[in-house]
């Protein structure tokens, strides 16, 4: 039997469908399968039914007095380490930072900070010195924490996500296609910074192409509107995504930022061929004409006003050429239908980039090697 050290408290709310928590499921199995900590995870919430098997090792602590005390106890006592995902910015950890004496706090940069406004950097620059790390889920999340808060780089660790096992195999033969047919498909948050508006418009220069987006989010409404006449657009809600990704021929991330791109990482282990926005870091993942098709962004922001829930648009992101801020864009809708013919005339090629990102993924983005690199950041503490 193990024997347990530390005990790490995740703290994590599962009351909406995200990567982070999407990622943290099958980790959770690993740790309870091979983890020298005990873990546990605290939230602010009820879990969702798409989580529901989290439920059973999760804590709300949002309406309980005692959870919350216990919560703090975590925080000041050296028999426990803190994990964060995504609260670099927060009010509210900000205030519980100032009242209590913490340690062994570790504060997991994963994308929020692309939405907070330069006027935080005093709560993230406290945060980060009051950490015992500060992790961050790609090079461009660092530069992005360094350019935009200022914050110590050398405060700050680099640890790209991890997915599914290095011994994970998909047989295609498993799964039906939408049809014999070229498709492209797009799947992930229906939000404002995912670029989808541009592949609807793409579709319309396209239709003899199928396009088909998985997927849910507020900007749903907008995108059904956008796309109302096309009969090559169909939104097919939220699927598996292995399951979505195995059914159609490439998979299209036309995002405006994107700190790192788990649909990228995903479409890798599928063997799928991707075409990308060069922007943030999904070029960490996709070497171009290597293993995918990166599109730099060069259009102006075409989205003007945005649905009441939706996300708003980032102050800057990450040029990954010069890892300096920039102001977003939007892909060109022409370039984008270039790269999807391109690929559709050429089935060898789909089959070379795919081949080639799915090693790219075995090599960098196993949970196993993301297991491995926490459990230093742990054992360190």
């Amino acid at each position: 039997m193990i024997n347990k050290k530390k005990t790490i408290v995740h703290q994590l709310t599962f009351a909406a469908i995200g990567g982070v928590q999407n990622s943290f499921i099958p980790l959770h199995k690993l740790f309870n399968q091979k983890s020298s900590f005990n873990h546990l995870i605290y939230g602010t919430h009820k879990v969702i039914s798409h989580y529901i098997e989290i439920e059973k090792d999760y804590s709300n602590f949002g309406g309980s007095l005692f959870k919350k005390l216990k919560f703090m106890y975590f925080l000041v006592s050296k028999k426990y380490i803190v994990h964060f995902y995504n609260t670099l910015t927060s009010k509210n950890i900000y205030l519980l930072f100032r009242l209590l004496p913490v340690n062994n706090v570790i504060i997991h940069e994963r994308g929020s900070s692309w939405n907070s406004k330069n006027s935080d950097s005093y709560i993230a620059k406290y945060l980060c010195r009051k950490s015992s790390f500060i992790l961050a889920n790609s090079h461009a999340s660092k530069a992005l924490l360094v350019e935009k808060f200022n914050l110590v780089q050398n405060k700050i660790q680099v640890i790209h996500n991890g997915f599914l096992s290095k011994d994970f195999f998909i047989n295609p033969s498993n799964f039906n296609k939408k049809s014999n047919e070229f498709s492209v498909g797009y799947i992930g948050r229906l939000e404002s910074q995912k670029g989808i508006h541009v592949l609807i418009n793409s579709a319309k220069k396209l239709p003899k192409i199928n396009f088909y987006i998985a997927g849910e989010g507020p900007m749903l409404e907008y995108l059904e509107k956008l796309a109302s006449g096309l009969k090559n657009v169909f939104f097919v809600g939220v699927k598996d995504p292995f399951d979505f990704m195995t059914s159609v021929d490439i998979i299209v991330v036309p995002s405006i930022r994107e700190p790192l791109g788990n649909v990228i990482i995903e479409a890798g282990f599928c063997k799928k061929a991707v075409i990308a926005s060069n922007i943030d870091g999904i070029p960490e993942i996709i070497t171009d004409n290597i293993s995918g098709i990166l599109l730099p962004p060069r259009e102006p922001m075409s989205l003007n006003v945005l649905p009441p829930k939706a996300t708003p648009l980032p102050e800057f992101v990450i040029n990954p050429n010069t890892m300096k801020l920039q102001m977003p864009l939007e892909l060109n809708c022409d370039d984008l239908v270039s790269a999807i013919e391109k690929l559709r005339n050429n089935p060898l090629l789909r089959i070379d980039f795919g081949r080639s990102l799915n090693e790219t993924v075995l090599e960098k983005f196993t949970l196993d090697k993301y297991f491995d690199n926490i459990h230093k950041i742990y054992e360190s503490l």
